[in-house]
């Protein structure tokens, strides 16, 4: 990554760490929450993404098909079971957690565990909320051991040799949705700034994050 890039993303792993801090200041706001979800996919992209760039990806070309079955039937069985639970009891939750094996075979090694992790956060954020029978402690664990265990890079890395070069453009592109996901971020927080200074001050404390890196090459204004 570019050092613009790497402050971008430090900024939105900083924003990420506060939105799952402060949770219950904007717990109910719904088009928020579903942002706030969407942005830290995105974050959970880039992150993989920048890690996907600087591996050789001809290093281990073992594919993994096993786990990744594993870790996509357990992610297809409890991420729909929650959504059972969910589902009419006014939360947009179970429209997130409804998928199938199909959608995530389609998706790349990274692109699955990714999102295989995303809908087992979603779960596990909301265990409060689930009536445990429908997933267990242990079910959950199972899960979560799943993708752990999944070597994406390795798996891709033997689908196709090319991804560290494919990671940079694919960087590229996921930076740009980054942008325009805060822009939509700022919009939905602005309210904040009347009904909760304190909550939206430290909000835009860590926007500002990306700038530290590159402040110090500022020519200071003449006086």
């Amino acid at each position: 990554m570019t050092t613009n890039q790497s402050n971008r993303l430090t900024m939105a792993k900083t924003l990420r760490q506060f939105f799952s801090a402060e949770q219950a200041k904007y717990a109910g706001n719904n088009p928020l929450t579903v942002r706030i979800a969407d942005f830290n996919t995105i974050v959970d992209h880039l992150e993989h993404l920048a890690s996907v760039q600087t591996t050789d990806t001809t290093a281990d070309t073992g594919l993994k098909s096993d786990a990744r079955i594993l870790m996509t039937n357990l992610t297809v069985a409890y991420a729909n079971t929650a959504a059972d639970y969910f589902d009419g009891k006014d939360s947009p939750l179970s429209k997130q957690l409804t998928t199938s094996k199909t959608k995530i075979n389609k998706m790349s090694g990274v692109e699955a565990k990714i999102y295989c992790n995303r809908l087992y956060n979603v779960v596990n954020d909301n265990r409060a909320n689930l009536d445990p029978d429908y997933v267990t402690a242990s079910e959950a664990d199972q899960w979560f051991t799943a993708i752990n265990n999944f070597d994406a890079k390795a798996y891709d890395a033997g689908i196709n040799i090319d991804a560290s070069q494919n990671a940079t453009q694919d960087l590229k592109a996921e930076f740009e949705k980054l942008r325009l996901c805060i822009q939509k971020l700022d919009r939905l927080m602005k309210k904040y700034g009347i009904l909760n200074p304190s909550f939206y001050g430290n909000f835009k404390i860590s926007r500002k994050i990306s700038d530290l890196g590159t402040r110090h090459n500022e020519t200071p204004p003449q006086e």
